[in-house]
């Protein structure tokens, strides 16, 4: 996953956590360093998501399928449901006409599951602007469909967050594994133990470790 660089444009925010985490006495730091300030929320969609709803919708419809399979999917099911992927919608939708779309039962499933939840207020964002981390993702991990990674992705991009470290995620393990020159891949519990200095800006040092390995696996792109 490529990064966005901000340069002079760079917010408050991202001038913080590049100058942090570029002072650090670190292996992540020199790319930091040279990379400058990055939008660490950049969400990379080949869609439009306009709720945590149509979020999901997208996160699950896009699994274990390529990003074109799954765009033609969600974008029939934003269509069959009159332009807008809400609550009220799905819920007055049935699964075979969602199925008709191209998602599986199960992922009908998880999709209308998720609405009755959010029917019931769990992902307005009045209330998860309120809530810590820890709790968001507590409650998040407990509705149907959203595993821990979904969670922090969601947590990550679309709420802006700026200490969510996925260290379940195999480009953040073989970034790492890169810079600090490992014989084999670090594993999600050491990646996480690692991620601690870069607190409080572990969503930035993520995004930075994507664009690392990213540029590294592409040198010609890059």
């Amino acid at each position: 996953m490529t990064t966005t660089r901000t340069g002079k444009h760079a917010t408050k925010e991202q001038r913080a956590a590049s100058k942090y985490l570029g002072s650090l006495d670190d292996s992540l730091a020199p790319w930091v360093r040279s990379t400058g300030p990055i939008d660490a929320y950049e969400m990379h969609l080949p869609v439009n998501v306009r709720s945590p709803l149509e979020w999901f919708s997208f996160t699950i419809a896009s699994r274990q399928l390529s990003r074109a399979a799954a765009t033609a999917i969600y974008n029939r099911l934003v269509a069959q449901l009159g332009g807008s992927i809400t609550a009220e919608r799905v819920i007055a939708t049935d699964e075979q006409t969602m199925r008709g779309v191209g998602l599986s039962y199960p992922k009908a499933r998880a999709i209308r599951g998720l609405a009755e939840h959010a029917d019931d207020g769990l992902l307005e964002l009045d209330k998860l602007a309120a809530m810590s981390d820890a709790e968001i993702h507590t409650e998040l991990v407990a509705l149907p469909g959203i595993g821990p990674s979904s969670a922090q992705m969601f947590m990550m991009r679309y709420l802006h967050r700026p200490d969510i470290f996925p260290a379940g995620d195999l480009g953040v393990r073989a970034a790492v594994t890169a810079l600090d020159g490992l014989d084999k891949r670090i594993t999600p519990k050491a990646v996480e133990h690692r991620s601690e200095l870069w607190r409080p800006y572990r969503s930035y040092a993520t995004s930075y470790l994507w664009g690392y390995i990213w540029e590294l696996r592409h040198p010609a792109a890059g």
